[in-house]
């Protein structure tokens, strides 16, 4: 075993072949970490959206059960935000319907 270190020690293009290897190795779990924490944050991201959508979307059928819910679809986190907000004071559905309106624009 000693032997097979000496040589490596002693072969500069074993030792490159070993570098580079050590470092595309190093590259790829990088390239993997920041893939998957980018993946995580996308994923949050739209578990948060849909996790609001579902809530407000169902506060706004309890409150508003002959009311369209259309308009309810597609919007952003910041949009369903105010929409609850508007809904948990009570506002009424023509303020909701102004508020998404002016939200789209």
């Amino acid at each position: 075993m000693e032997k097979k270190a000496d040589d490596f020690n002693e072969d500069i293009i074993l030792q490159d072949m070993a570098f580079n290897r050590d470092l595309n190795k190093r590259a790829r779990q990088a390239r993997m970490k920041r893939e998957r924490d980018e993946g995580k944050e996308e994923g949050l991201a739209e578990g948060a959206k849909f996790g609001k959508r579902d809530f407000v979307l169902k506060l706004f059928i309890k409150t508003y059960p002959q009311a369209e819910t259309g308009f309810l679809e597609n919007l952003s986190v910041e949009q369903y935000e105010k929409i609850f907000d508007l809904l948990i004071e009570k506002a009424s559905l023509e303020k909701i319907y102004e508020a998404a309106d002016c939200i789209k624009e």
